[in-house]
């Protein structure tokens, strides 16, 4: 006989003493049992992962391969050999699943938890087989993990990959500072924080020029922050409607890798465009901000969701590296260096998906934006607090609230409690609504989620806290506020409503405002909300643009949607006559 069949036709590939043998049982047994407890955990606690998309199919999908795990581990007390291929094979199955939210070496975690109590099984089994069973076994499982990776990595890039081309913006040098972004910008002034690059060689000045030649403004510094290296820097005295240059100086050496642009806001009429997205990648690098640089706004909005890593506990260091990862993006460096921010946050880069006010990461969060982003005043909550702020362009009024830092639980009962706002910044809003109605030609309300939503309990957006929203809606209709407009984030689209589906106020008649969602960034498309009248665009790669023509007697406003093409997808204007 030929010896190579005849060592096939042994049996045990792997030879087990008894004991081996039934250590091998009880280690499958224990370790299939152990896993099926946890995931039941999860699945109560946390449920199934769900993508950015929450395409219905997830869910029955990743709970249907851990049913089969489960029927697997129970076939496998019986038949080691038919239960151990159907855990591993639904193992696999299982991380592949997770992937749509979770990177591939993250679900592979959840894809051995089952993977290895299978293949114990399976060892076991083969003791009693002949060796040909057991090299295709072993075949058949490397095929099966090899398989699972590459599906793994292609599940993960599509629900989290680049949604569009990378830009071929070049990364900048580190020289006295490692970023730097600019924002709080007024008709005066502007504040620019930085990292710096070794701050024992010394605290560089910030050297700010007007394009006209002007004297030098050398803005004193604020910090460094300890552990960071942040510096802040409050330039102020300056001409109004103005284009300012600035760098950074030490000794004799200026930082022209870094030196950036500002340009002041009018005081009074004034026409000038900004630009709005949300809901990007952590450190995306897309050509979406390429796009966003040249069209020359005088500001980017940011209504959340500036980074996607959903840390949900109080971990600083974590919430430090995120931003870190934005702010030496290529792409948006480049950005930052020519146009300043407004910047507030959404759920996915303050607390998780969902998050409120319970969540743990909350004091954490507000006080790493306190160090890293230039803003606005927050009368009174300079150490901690909700960071909603508001300022003026010209005889425009932007209120930008936070609906995440004070935001009841969606699971709690949608009546007066309830609250998206919080008390404190309810009272601030509708002052500021007020005083925009009577001081300003124009009213934007920065609000980073869906406004038009059906009312129904246990949504993210406004149609789950309905009541504050019709108190929201009455206010504005009975203190005849018709100067209003919203800009949002958070739905990875680009849409319009004219105000015709926007009548939440008791008598359901408005009127309504216009309301314009500008995203995504670099996110997986997806409608949220609605109906809105001029359409939804899902979509990565994707901003806005908001033009405003202060005619004196007149405002006009015109929107455009854009891609990372530049092209328009949705267009929408509009007019106030002001009186004023």
């Amino acid at each position: 006989m030929n010896p190579f069949l005849a060592w096939f036709g042994r049996h045990g590939l792997v030879r087990l003493s008894d004991e081996a043998v039934e250590a091998c049982r009880l280690a499958a047994r224990g370790l299939a049992l152990f896993a099926l407890g946890v995931f039941a955990v999860l699945v109560f606690e946390r449920g199934a992962p769900r993508s950015v998309a929450e395409q219905s199919w997830e869910t029955t999908a990743q709970y249907g391969a851990l049913a089969l795990v489960t029927l697997g581990c129970l076939v496998a007390f019986k038949w080691e050999g038919i239960g151990g291929w159907l855990i591993t094979t639904s193992s696999v199955a299982l991380g592949v699943l997770a992937s749509v939210v979770y990177e591939p070496r993250v679900a592979l975690f959840g894809c051995l938890a089952f993977f290895v109590p299978g293949a114990l099984f399976l060892v076991h089994w083969q003791h009693r087989r002949r060796r040909v069973f057991m090299l295709a076994e072993l075949v058949g499982m490397a095929a099966l993990l090899a398989v699972g990776a590459v599906a793994s990595v292609r599940v993960y890039n599509h629900y989290n990959g680049p949604t569009h081309p990378e830009s071929d913006v070049a990364a900048i040098k580190v020289d006295l500072a490692e970023w730097v972004w600019a924002g709080a910008v007024s008709a005066t002034g502007f504040t620019v924080n930085a990292r710096l690059a070794d701050e024992d060689d010394g605290i560089p000045e910030l050297v700010v020029t007007s394009a006209g030649g002007a004297a030098a403004v050398v803005a004193p510094a604020q910090g460094p922050f300890e552990e960071t290296g942040i510096v802040a820097y409050h330039v102020t005295g300056l001409a109004p409607d103005t284009m300012y240059s600035y760098a950074f100086r030490l000794g004799d050496h200026v930082d022209e890798g870094r030196r950036g642009s500002v340009h002041t806001f009018p005081n009074g009429p004034g026409s000038f465009t900004i630009a709005l997205a949300s809901c990007a990648r952590t450190g995306s690098n897309g050509q979406v901000y390429d796009r966003i640089r040249e069209a020359g706004a005088l500001l980017f909005i940011v209504p959340g969701d500036i980074h996607y890593e959903n840390i949900s506990t109080g971990d600083v260091s974590r919430m430090r590296t995120a931003l870190q990862r934005v702010l030496t993006s290529p792409a948006q460096q480049a950005l930052y260096l020519r146009t300043p921010i407004a910047y507030v946050w959404d759920d996915h880069d303050f607390g998780g998906d969902g998050s409120d006010s319970t969540s743990p990461s909350r004091a954490a969060v507000q006080s790493v934006y306190r160090e890293f982003v230039p803003h606005y005043a927050f009368d009174g909550r300079e150490a901690s607090g909700a960071v909603y702020q508001a300022f003026s362009i010209g005889r425009v009024r932007f209120i930008m609230t936070d609906t995440r830092s004070e935001r009841s639980p969606v699971g709690a009962t949608d009546d007066p409690t309830r609250t998206m706002l919080g008390p404190e910044q309810k009272a601030w809003l509708k002052q500021e609504l007020l005083g925009a109605r009577d001081a300003s030609v124009l009213t934007v309300w920065v609000n980073g989620i869906p406004w038009i939503a059906p009312a129904e309990d246990g949504r993210d957006d406004w149609g789950g806290y309905d009541v504050e929203r019709r108190e929201i809606a009455d206010f504005i209709v009975s203190n005849k506020i018709t100067n209003l407009a919203m800009l949002s984030g958070d739905a990875h689209m680009l849409a319009i409503d004219d105000g015709s589906n926007n009548t939440f106020d008791t008598a359901g008649t408005g009127p309504g405002f216009p309301v314009f969602h500008a995203a995504a960034l670099d996110r997986p498309g997806k409608v949220k909300g609605g109906p809105y009248s001029e359409g939804t665009y899902p979509g990565g790669g994707q901003f806005g643009l908001m033009t405003v023509t202060d005619a004196g007697n007149s405002v006009h406003v015109e929107w455009n949607g854009k891609n990372y093409l530049g092209e328009t997808l949705v267009h929408y204007e509009f007019e106030y006559r002001t009186g004023k």
